[in-house]
């Protein structure tokens, strides 16, 4: 089994692409094994995450307690991950 891991990128915003700060970002699902941590947005929505390659579920929960998701699968293409939140 690998220990590779990818940092990839992404943000978290609201439905008119506002970012949101300081929301966590954290895996629910995955193909792969993952630790259970949460990383926090800095004030523009903006995370890093390291990822195995596999296919993951992701949510995001906002300071008001709002959650978002996305499915995503990690890669070496370092695509971004999204995840709006509808508050």
């Amino acid at each position: 089994m690998s220990d590779e891991r990818i940092l990839h990128h992404g943000r978290v915003t609201d439905r008119h692409g506002a970012g949101i700060g300081n929301a966590l970002v954290y895996v629910v699902q995955g193909t792969a094994g993952t630790p259970e941590i949460a990383v926090k947005c800095d004030e523009a929505g903006h995370f890093r995450l390291a990822l195995p390659p596999g296919h993951f579920r992701i949510e995001a929960r906002s300071m008001a307690g709002a959650i978002g998701a996305t499915e995503f699968e990690a890669s070496q293409d370092h695509e971004r991950i999204a995840i709006i939140i509808d508050e």
